[in-house]
């Protein structure tokens, strides 16, 4: 088992934005991988600062959508009609799940080492919007264990006492525990609250050679996860889920009606899915050699592909970025994946929600 860590500072108009991700495994730095005994390293957390990712191990499985079926031709298709009841069903989902994005509160004290709890409704919605985003997926709901929402809140003490994000904290840091430690380095963190940290882990600015937060709350293996946070830090947990979701691959955005609002949930004018990536990931299809085109009506849309580092959430995943041009509601795009076996397409319905 070997570790690594990779963490990105996000400059926002208030302040700085940092998240990382656990991992360790195939990917070179481990974001969100589970190591070999499913625990994720430290390093690689999924924070969602620039650390390291944390895996999402949870059981988030891909469903149908992702799911690829290999047909006739060797290709693992995924249609998306678009109907108008999806359309009605995905935003009412949408909208319904993000009507209450409060954070609650935090009843720990930096100054006495008490780590606390989460009040209020933010663990229960943080963990309603990482589960919107598996729906959307296709993917099962994920549980939160209360054993590793305390751990998390150690964590996530340690972050906010030292002002600071690590997979793997020095016993030198304010408030150090080894509880907490354990929690960090098997978790994406990051420096906002729960639930705000989801959305921000699904865009994942800073982590372009791994994509490694997104990977593991889309992971086969991903749950039960562990919220902790304070009113500033926040820790979730991805690594060693017992999760076993079985999807071919799993994309992002996913086949099918997909909210133009989720390419940028936070609203912020910084980054957008569209900057960062779209990905495509599995655990058992090689992507290394995928030629990728995407179209929409009889127009080519040029992108840029990536390989990405394998182990954080998938063992195999590309990102392919828009070169020139933004995600449009209204729009569906075809995605062609040749070069794999099976080969994969699909499709995206963009639609405005909101």
């Amino acid at each position: 088992m070997w570790r690594a860590a990779l963490t990105m500072v996000l400059a926002a108009a208030l302040g700085a934005w940092t998240v990382g991700c656990t991992g360790d495994g195939d990917g070179p730095f481990g974001v969100g991988d589970a190591d070999s005994d499913g625990d994720s390293d430290s390093d690689s957390d999924s924070d969602s600062d620039s650390d390291s990712d944390s895996d999402s191990d949870s059981d988030s499985d891909s469903d149908s959508d992702s799911d690829s079926d290999s047909d006739s031709d060797s290709d693992s298709d995924s249609d998306s009609d678009g109907d108008t009841d999806e359309i009605a069903q995905v935003c009412d989902r949408w909208n319904d799940d993000r009507a209450d994005l409060s954070e609650g509160g935090w009843s720990g004290n930096v100054s006495s080492c008490d780590a606390g709890d989460i009040t209020g409704s933010g663990r229960e919605n943080a963990l309603k919007i990482i589960n919107l985003y598996r729906w959307l997926a296709d993917l099962p709901p994920v549980t939160s264990d209360p054993t590793r929402d305390a751990t998390n809140q150690e964590c996530a003490l340690m972050m906010h006492a030292n002002g600071s994000l690590s997979h793997s904290p020095p016993t030198s840091w304010t408030c150090y525990t080894s509880t907490g430690a354990s929690g960090a380095g098997s978790s994406n963190i990051a420096s906002t609250p729960a639930v705000q940290a989801v959305d921000l882990y699904m865009v994942d600015p800073g982590n372009a050679t791994t994509i490694g937060h997104r990977r593991w709350i889309l992971s086969n293996s991903l749950g039960p996860t562990g919220i902790g946070g304070t009113n500033g830090y926040s820790c979730m947990w991805t690594l060693g889920g017992s999760g076993s979701a079985g999807a071919q691959w799993l994309a992002w955005p996913s086949p099918g009606v997909f909210p133009i609002e989720a390419m940028n949930p936070s609203g912020a004018s910084w980054t957008t899915t569209d900057q960062t990536g779209w990905t495509v990931q599995s655990d058992s299809i090689n992507l290394s050699g995928a030629v990728v085109s995407v179209t929409a009506g009889s127009d080519d849309m040029p992108v840029n592909v990536m390989s990405l580092a394998g182990g954080y959430g998938s063992t195999h995943a590309i990102k392919i970025t828009p070169d020139g041009w933004t995600s449009t509601p209204g729009v569906t795009y075809e995605v062609d994946i040749t070069g794999t076996s099976p080969n994969i397409s699909y499709e995206v319905q963009m639609v405005a929600c909101e």
